[in-house]
């Protein structure tokens, strides 16, 4: 294990940064398009439209890693990790250094451009997931994507936090709205330096597959599911992120609401439902594998995220008592599903099936970005029950799984 450690670590490293540096920059946004002394918008937009520009701005990240993950993944099964990796940071690099030439220059369009091509780079956490399958088998390769889930989870906490103080002036006097741009392209390219010299390619030659055509990866997924017997496991995983994300993207607004939270109260309570996934992809899941199947890991962890959110939705002014079911559950399960569905996946299409799995991870949370607000104004704890019956949804498709093996 220690030997493995070594050589994924910088791909550990890799995941923090890429996250890290997604997330630093979702406060600067808000101050571009709300505070007018910039000059990125007209003074006469609305508020609707400084909304819908907000949300647009946010979300093209996630679709355009919501499209490239599996043509990313595919290429990486071709050329290996380690090119792969090295271009999904080049796209990082140049995605985080045109909003900072936009912000001085005053052009929106490249602020958008910026943001579609640090979503390219963001695909590189299947090729990640990819590596740590070319290595590492059974509880070991288990035990490194929960190491993975890890590091993308840590910057939901620190990420925003940074991002809010290093853009305050208030606090230094030359920190302004493209302070963490400049962070996030020093650190990504630190990222690249430790890629290029220090990480080893995971990808044995005699692994590595053909590319496939831009056809056959846009229309690959029913292939893939009719090659490998991974189809009920990616609907659970896409059943499970749907209702993770629609309560985690929507519970701030709810709070608010409904039980008059602030900001800071928000804060606080977004950043312990990081902190219990933390601890239980941290402490929890390397007890699990020891002890017990990761099959029945992930069923266990399917039904009390259920649980959990039936508690959350019925209690709902308890949420800091149960919301520590949904995140450290939720943690546990993503793992689990990752590692079965990568357990049933030959090993030269190791890359291509994990983009998939990235590409509906963003679908999910695409979805549920777009409709919180929308379903809050119809019925405030509306949200909370669709997370419910998506969990209820998942946990049906996994007694069948369990039942029929398929």
């Amino acid at each position: 294990m220690l030997k493995h450690f070594k050589r994924l670590f910088p791909l550990l490293l890799l995941i923090f940064i890429d996250s890290f540096s997604y997330f630093v920059v979702i406060p600067v946004l808000l101050e571009l398009f709300f505070k007018t002394h910039y000059g990125i918008l007209p003074s006469d937009f609305s508020l609707a439209t400084r909304d819908f520009l907000t949300g647009f701005t946010i979300c093209l990240s996630t679709v355009a890693a919501l499209i490239a993950s599996p043509f990313v993944g595919n290429f990486s099964d071709k050329y290996g990790r380690k090119k792969t990796v090295l271009f999904c940071l080049v796209m990082m690099i140049a995605g985080f250094s045109l909003p900072i030439i936009g912000i001085l220059k005053k052009n929106l369009f490249l602020i958008l451009v910026g943001r579609l091509l640090s979503g390219i780079g963001s695909s590189s956490q299947p090729v990640a997931q990819a590596a740590v399958a070319d290595l590492c088998k059974n509880d070991e390769k288990a035990l490194f994507l929960s190491f993975i889930a890890l590091m993308m989870t840590l910057p939901i906490m620190l990420g925003p936090l940074a991002g809010g103080y290093l853009s305050d002036r208030h606090l230094v006097s030359w920190f302004n709205a493209t302070t963490p741009y400049y962070l996030a392209v020093i650190i990504s390219v630190l990222s690249f330096m430790i890629i290029l010299f220090y990480f080893k390619e995971t990808m044995q030659s005699n692994m590595r597959t053909q590319m496939l055509s831009v056809q056959e990866v846009f229309f690959g997924l029913k292939k893939a599911i009719k090659t490998y017997p991974i189809g009920r496991l990616l609907f659970i995983f896409f059943c499970l992120e749907l209702g993770w994300s629609q309560y985690y993207q929507t519970i701030s607004l709810f709070l608010s609401q409904q039980f008059h939270y602030s900001v800071q109260e928000i804060s606080l309570f977004n950043a312990m439902m990081g902190i219990f996934m933390s601890l239980g992809l941290l402490c929890l899941y390397p007890l699990l594998i020891k002890y017990v199947d990761v099959k029945k890991i992930m069923r266990i962890s399917i039904f009390w995220v259920f649980i959990g959110l039936t508690a959350c939705v019925l209690l709902p002014q308890d949420q800091w008592f149960l919301v520590w079911l949904v995140a450290v559950f939720t943690g546990t399960a993503y793992v689990s599903l990752l590692t079965l569905i990568s357990n049933n996946t030959a090993q030269n299409h190791q890359g291509w099936i994990m983009g998939y799995t990235s590409t509906i991870l963003f679908l999910a949370w695409m979805i549920t970005g777009f409709n919180g607000g929308w379903l809050i104004s119809l019925y405030p704890a509306l949200p909370l029950w669709i997370a419910v019956g998506a969990l209820l949804v998942a946990v049906g498709a996994n007694q069948k799984y369990v039942k029929y093996g398929i």
